[in-house]
């Protein structure tokens, strides 16, 4: 699971910085968003909620890992920004019968473009749970370039 994690993460990271020349945002665009995920199946390990935000630019990307029962898959991802705040969603297809042991996991990931400038929280929730909340703060030791928000991480 770790391996899993620490890959989603480079990729995530790789996608960021490689489409940085398209995330120069457009004055008044509004926030657009692509969702993917791939189910994986997990038999053990850390089955725990994992939220990774990264910000290069006007860009955005949120990798979730997500904790569910096997044979689910996520479908209808929605945003919303509000009060500082990035919301992600998305609802879950019926878990098959006879699932309720089975332990997975959905790799999920939100890339936004052309998101608003200032800082901002990102909460996430998947089918009916309850939201969970990650902070996020200025790159650490990375020169700003044109304004403060051009790199921003998880806090920890």
């Amino acid at each position: 699971m770790k391996r899993v994690n620490t890959i989603l993460t480079i990729a995530a990271v790789f996608a960021l910085f490689s489409h940085s020349g398209i995330a120069v945002a457009q004055e008044g665009a509004p926030t657009t968003m692509k969702f993917t995920s791939i189910p994986i199946t997990e038999l053990t390990g850390d089955l725990s909620h994992k939220i990774f935000p990264y910000r290069n630019e006007d860009r955005v990307i949120v990798i979730v890992v997500d904790p569910i029962a096997c044979g689910q898959r996520p479908i209808n991802p929605k945003f919303a920004i509000k009060n500082a705040k990035l919301s992600l969603h998305y609802d879950l297809t019926p878990a098959p019968a006879g699932s309720s042991n089975s332990h997975c996991s959905a790799h999920s990931q939100f890339d936004l473009e052309y998101m608003p400038h200032g800082d901002f929280q990102v909460e996430f929730s998947g089918g009916d749970e309850i939201p969970r909340v990650v902070s996020m703060m200025r790159c650490p030791n990375t020169p700003v370039k044109f304004d403060p928000w051009d790199c921003m991480v998880m806090a920890k």
